[in-house]
């Protein structure tokens, strides 16, 4: 199973909100394999924008953006999240990732948060 996680510069504690993580930490099962750069956070290209600010006209662009920013984690299973919006939603939907949720005694680092993801014992 290949799983990503969204992390800080760092590249170990986990983001709180998803679209605003620099990276995504992968892992195939509980081994860590690459970190993707999120696209959104390159070189401040974040929009930093909130979602009620865009009209109805504007959400496809913006959910194609944020599938541009993510192309990374295509091929991933699943990303723990603990906050993430409508519009990453949609775009992670789009790749087929199955999207869970944690909270953050679930683990503030990624390699805490995936233990208790892989012996089924998120809080």
């Amino acid at each position: 199973m290949r799983i990503a996680i969204p992390v800080d510069t760092d590249k170990e504690t986990i983001v709180q909100r998803t679209g605003q993580a620099p990276f995504f930490a992968i892992y195939e099962d509980e081994k860590l394999v690459e970190f993707v750069q999120n696209g959104s956070s390159e070189g401040g290209r974040h929009h930093g924008s909130t979602h009620d600010e865009h009209g109805r006209k504007d959400d496809e662009e913006h959910t194609h953006g944020h599938k541009k920013d993510i192309e990374g984690l295509s091929g991933c299973d699943v990303i723990l999240v603990q906050m993430m919006g409508e519009h990453m939603r949609e775009a992670s939907e789009a790749l087929n990732v199955k999207i869970i949720k944690i909270r953050k005694k679930d683990g503030e680092k990624a390699e805490e948060a995936l233990g208790n993801f892989l012996n089924q014992s998120l809080k």
